[in-house]
């Protein structure tokens, strides 16, 4: 059966690399996210930090006044406290003239109770700030030009200086987003390599695994590493060791069994012969009694035979030892080689050279005309010719259907080569036609006549086989070299078609597996086509079947130029 390759997985975001990727790319943006909050809470340079150690210092220094200015208030003596105040204030006005600094003071109740000259503060303190609003200042680019602080007798201290900052609204927001940009770029290539690293050795473990499946044994996986992927590919080694041995084991197998069977085969043969010695004083009736029972052993032995020639071959070619150095082969005399063989074949060929294995081709073609004729229904058409893409492969050229419809009325004999005029009759269409240097010319001349022909059509009798053949001959002649002109022919294509109503659709694989008989009835031993599939595997082609004009087709594709 044609191997049919599976399409390749496509690795999205389902991947172990994606996945562990964008897992870890994730945790890295929460983790740079948690590393600027922390920042934001442990050390921050900005000028209100500044503004806050300024402010500490002053409340330290008046705190002890403003307990005793709740003492004393307490204890209704408030000309004393306002003695105390008024040394407050004093002190405010210090701190104004050397720090330039607006400072207020208000009471437990948030209200104004004193402030420096100039200053203009208001009459009760704004709301408390959120703790988002505190811990991230610089976040929305707001960040508060004052400082309030408490004191330990429940007193606030207002402390603003007069020339604040420059207004920077888009800084904090900038200083934000390019500080995570630049983290998340140095971590994504880290991570990066950090997930390359992990997931390599799977998708090295992947290919080879392919590779595997497409017949390669040998494959192994270099295990590097001591952790699970290790183990994973120490499995795949295990394995992949394990089944080579089998693999070899059972065409080495194959092999021997094969040659063992020749020997009684040969041994059978002889006895046969010897028999029909010892029968020659029979009378004539008992004579011809065993003569046909001996026909029929030597057919059966054949059929042996070529059973176990098959399954030699079956097994060289998956051991890959039937695999050689390809040469220029002629492929349409091999197979007017092999189609001289069957009186029910006939060939309709244009030139065709390929590089390929000479031997394995006559095996390719004699088990595609024998499945014809055993599985089909004869006659059986083989047409060869060459084709520029695999596109085109499947469409026989015009000329040579022509010349097949030709052949039919003439009823020539079965095995013909249509390159050189039907064999033994171009000698002849050569004499008839004066094949030269002149070919163009007399070919126009011949089209010219069909042309003055078909105006009197009525006046003159039908054209005979002959001169069919010969327009045919120079069509196929000017459509070889038009091919010569315009494209290159890449593929060479052999198509086998009897006159069955084709293979049912469901089979159509099927039967290219080994062992495998539609009609169980025939006889065969069911590895024809299979042998003919590792064939046309081995030289990078493939075969297929389909119905054609009703009949039933078997379509090989080869291409030309192989590396060999």
């Amino acid at each position: 059966m044609p191997h049919r390759n599976n399409p390749p997985p496509s690795f999205g975001f389902r991947s172990l690399f994606a996945r562990l990727f964008i897992s870890v790319f994730l945790a890295i943006i929460a983790f740079a996210i948690a590393m600027i909050l922390l920042a934001q809470l442990v050390h921050n340079n900005s000028d209100s930090m500044k503004s806050k150690v300024i402010a500490g210092q002053i409340v330290g220094q008046i705190d002890p006044f403003l307990v005793e200015v709740d003492k004393l208030s307490k204890d209704n003596n408030r000309l004393q406290a306002r003695f105390i105040l008024a040394v407050v204030k004093k002190s405010f006005d210090i701190f104004d003239e050397s720090l330039n600094a607006k400072i207020g003071l208000y009471d437990p109740s948030r209200r104004l109770i004193l402030q420096t000259e100039d200053t203009e503060l208001p009459e009760r303190l704004p709301p408390t700030p959120s703790w988002l609003a505190e811990t991230l200042p610089t976040l929305s680019g707001k960040e508060p030009h004052h400082v309030i602080l408490k004191t330990s007798s429940g007193y606030s201290v207002w402390y603003e200086s007069r020339k604040p900052p420059k207004e920077r609204p888009f800084l904090g927001m900038f200083n934000f987003f390019t500080g995570t940009f630049l983290l998340i770029l140095i971590m994504t290539a880290v991570l990066w390599g950090i997930a390359h690293n992990m997931t390599w050795r799977l998708n090295q473990m992947s290919r080879k695994m392919a590779k595997m499946g497409d017949g390669d044994f040998s494959v192994r996986v270099n295990q590097t590493g001591n952790d699970e992927i290790a183990m994973l590919a120490y499995g795949f080694n295990q394995s992949a060791e394990k089944i080579e041995r089998l693999i070899n084991a059972n065409s080495l197998l194959l092999a021997h069994a094969s040659h063992e069977f020749r020997t009684p085969i040969t041994r059978i043969r002889l006895q046969i012969e010897m028999m029909d010695m010892l029968t020659q004083k029979l009378d004539p009736a008992d004579k011809a009694k065993f003569d046909k029972r001996a026909n029929a052993i030597n057919r059966d032995l054949t059929g042996l035979n070529d059973l176990v020639e098959s399954i030699l071959l079956v097994s060289r070619l998956d051991a890959g030892h039937a695999l050689q150095a390809n040469e220029s082969v002629d492929l349409v005399e091999l197979i007017k080689s092999e189609c001289q063989h069957y009186t029910e074949a006939t060939l309709f060929a244009e030139p065709v050279t390929m590089m390929a294995q000479p031997k394995l081709l006559t095996h390719l073609v004699r088990n595609l005309i024998n499945n014809a004729l055993i599985h089909g229904t004869p006659p059986v058409e083989v047409y060869v010719y060459g084709s520029p893409s695999l596109a085109e492969a499947g469409f026989i050229p015009k000329a040579l259907i022509d010349l097949g419809k030709d052949d039919d009325h003439m009823n020539t004999p079965a095995t013909h080569d249509i390159t050189t005029a039907h064999g033994s009759d171009h000698d002849e269409l050569a004499s008839h036609l004066n094949i030269n240097d002149d070919l163009p010319k007399q070919t126009e001349q011949i089209d010219n006549k069909e042309d003055s022909d078909s105006k009197e059509q009525t006046q003159t009798t039908q054209d005979t086989p002959l001169e069919k053949h010969t327009r045919a001959f120079f069509k196929l002649l000017s459509r070889n070299k038009d091919k010569d002109d315009g494209k290159k022919s890449h593929y060479a294509v052999l198509a086998i078609i009897d006159q069955g109503s084709g293979i049912p659709v469901d089979k159509r694989e099927d039967i290219f597996s080994p062992f495998v008989r539609l009609k169980q009835e025939k006889k065969g031993s069911g590895l024809g086509l299979s042998l003919v599939a590792q064939i046309a595997e081995a030289h990078g082609g493939h075969i297929s079947t389909d119905t054609w004009q009703g009949k039933t087709r078997f379509l090989v594709v080869l291409p030309i130029n192989q590396d060999g």
